[in-house]
């Protein structure tokens, strides 16, 4: 116990970076554990940087593709810089409101539409065909400093190497200026109780045991929460969960492509309140298509052909609870395909996304659907289930705080709320330390 930190955090995605930085800046001994590397000197990208170490894909025993990453920052360093705030129709049905917390992210992470010359004449195009076939599309919000941001660039799901894109690395290098310590290449896999409490944590770092000791222990760790609060004894973790399917869809349109444009500069959620649903231009790029398309087998020729000529948009939909996480199986990670309702709402997307790629001048022959794909795991932890509205579980001094604590899927870009989480856990925890 002589090395005990007042809160550990395992996982420094947006969630488990806010808490980390946030208690840091109280005053709290801190300690941030990372599965994953911290591999700026690569650029921060998709492609070598995180495939030397952990593949950002997790596979269903249905052989469906769910993204995912294990890296310094989490999701967020491969993430669009989609800005959404927390959904209140998620969030009032389990009597949380974190729209104080959500407005105090706004400026730290730049939340704001972008200037007309970063939008993109393709982004344009796609926006006036869909209001002129009588949608409601606008500029989207997005976590982006707008004076290192440059026109005709995509790399946003590549790690950003003008650091224009929020990520959650400026949460963490934060935490570490206010006295933070970071583990990275730590893989925690279990809690450490005594008396009936959670008094630390223990894993690997570079296959050497490891133990932690801590007051307060924050998993944030995504579909890793399961396997560590299931070996604790919390048998409910990850039993049904979500994915946030969404499906890209693709057209060619004659001198334009998606390829050199902001993703999710454009958009619109007006089918989000009634059917779950959300439509926004995007499509995978190189790396992402390098791990997708092998899987499609001969099929992938003809998107091979196009993927570099093509204009995106992508349907992402609020899936049903279903399924299941094995965090110990090694051929697949977990049970989860589309429901019937799941395939009925990507198809109402898919459906109007071929009308506005039509409408902006793609022959209809040239449109090609992808298989739908997992977004994000989330809703494994839920709050009511598996942790209560203070993100606490049923073992004293363990917490969750990401994606896994919501309540059902989002639907939606989940880093602005896993934020506005972090930012409300780290006010519970600093009055329980007190």
């Amino acid at each position: 116990m002589s090395n005990e930190y007042d809160v550990i955090v395992v996982g420094s995605g947006p969630g488990g970076a806010t808490v980390a930085r946030e208690m840091s800046r109280r005053g709290r001994k801190v300690l941030l554990c990372e599965r994953g590397g911290n591999w700026q000197a690569l650029g921060n990208t998709l492609s070598l940087a995180m495939l030397m170490q952990w593949v950002p894909l997790i596979f269903s025993k249905q052989a469906n593709v769910v993204m995912a990453a294990s890296n310094y920052g989490g999701a967020s360093v491969i993430s669009c810089g989609a800005a959404v705030a927390p959904p209140k129709k998620v969030f009032d049905k389990v009597g949380i409101d974190l729209s104080a917390e959500a407005e105090e992210a706004r400026s730290e992470m730049w939340i704001d539409v972008l200037a007309d010359e970063l939008v993109g004449k393709t982004n344009y195009r796609l926006l006036e065909a869909a209001n002129d076939l009588g949608y409601h599309w606008t500029k989207t919000e997005r976590f982006v400093d707008q004076t290192r941001c440059v026109p005709d660039c995509s790399d946003c799901m590549l790690g950003c190497p003008r650091s224009a894109k929020w990520s959650a690395r400026i949460y963490g290098d934060d935490a570490l200026r206010h006295g933070a310590e970071v583990v990275f290449n730590t893989r925690i896999s279990d809690i450490i109780k005594q008396d009936g409490k959670a008094v630390g944590v223990s894993g690997t770092r570079w296959g050497k045991k490891v133990q932690y000791y801590g007051k307060k222990i924050v998993l944030s760790s995504g579909v890793g929460n399961v396997g560590i609060l299931r070996r604790a004894g919390l048998s409910e973790a990850g039993r049904s969960f979500a994915v946030d399917w969404l499906q890209f869809i693709g057209g060619v349109i004659p001198g334009m492509n998606t390829v050199h444009e902001q993703p999710m500069a454009v958009g619109t959620l007006e089918h989000y309140e009634s059917d779950g649903i959300i439509i926004l231009p995007v499509f995978p790029n190189w790396a992402m298509l390098a791990a997708m398309l092998p899987l499609k087998g001969a099929a992938a020729i003809p998107w091979i052909k196009n993927a570099f000529n093509s204009t995106g948009i992508m349907v992402k939909i609020q899936d049903e609870l279903q399924g299941e996480i094995y965090p110990d199986n090694l051929l697949y990670t977990c049970s989860k395909e589309p429901t019937a309702q799941d395939k009925k709402r990507l198809q109402k997307g898919v459906d109007i996304i071929r009308k506005v790629l039509v409408k902006a001048g793609a022959p209809s022959e040239s449109i090609m659907e992808l298989a739908p794909s997992g977004a994000h795991p989330s809703a494994s932890c839920r709050i009511g289930e598996v942790v209560d509205k203070n993100l606490q579980t049923r073992l004293d001094n363990v917490f969750c705080c990401d994606a896994s604590v919501v309540p059902e899927s989002l639907g939606l870009p989940v880093v602005w709320t896993a934020v506005s989480l972090g930012k409300r856990l780290s006010k519970h925890l600093d009055k329980q330390l007190s």
